[in-house]
């Protein structure tokens, strides 16, 4: 996949998306003048804590400024044993799990993987939204969540951007949101 396809500008910031590297995150080539890299999950096989290991080593080491990390389906310690998994990720990568920050003025908001339904009580503007599994219908080929669905067309976010779903990579426009499955797996 043409990485660039995954890249998008914002106030004036490059941010780069991937997903689901599955142990390969070093086969992936970054481009230059990246300000926010984010990766939405499946960074190992079931797991695989030499994998996780390995992944942080080389995503801390990107020369980008910030780097967001959100677990997917396949990152088991981070759902299994999140306080000693967190141990595990680099002080200059921010792992987003159910709540949002502000980085260059972008408001940034993550979902945990296994997304339950609530309603947006804050009103809070996103301005883009991840998670790691597609909402129901929007390149998910069966896999996508219809709660999630739910709350990213109340949310009305300006990018949705996931992963999970190998092979409904790309992107698609619905309403006022511009949906991004950021999956690489099937191109290794």
């Amino acid at each position: 996949m043409d990485l660039i396809m995954n890249r998008i500008r914002i106030n004036n910031k490059w941010i780069l998306f991937l997903s689901d590297t599955h142990g390969k995150h070093r086969l992936v080539k970054i481009p230059e003048n990246i300000d926010i890299v984010i990766h939405c999950g499946d960074i190992c096989e079931d797991g695989n804590l030499e994998e996780i290991r390995d992944f942080f080593d080389w995503y801390s080491h990107l020369e980008i400024p910030y780097k967001i990390f959100v677990h997917g389906n396949h990152d088991l310690p981070f759902e299994l044993e999140p306080k000693e998994s967190e141990k595990l990720i680099p002080t200059n990568v921010i792992w987003l799990n159910d709540f949002s920050i502000t980085l260059y003025g972008i408001r940034i908001k993550a979902v945990n993987p296994f997304f339950f339904y609530y309603a947006n009580e804050t009103n809070e503007k996103i301005d883009i939204l991840l998670s790691h599994y597609p909402p129901e219908g929007i390149l998910d080929d069966g896999f996508g969540l219809k709660e999630l669905r739910k709350y990213v067309l109340e949310l009305a976010p300006k990018y949705h951007v996931f992963g999970h779903n190998h092979a409904g990579a790309g992107t698609v426009k619905l309403a006022n949101t511009q949906f991004i499955n950021a999956s690489l797996y099937n191109e290794y």
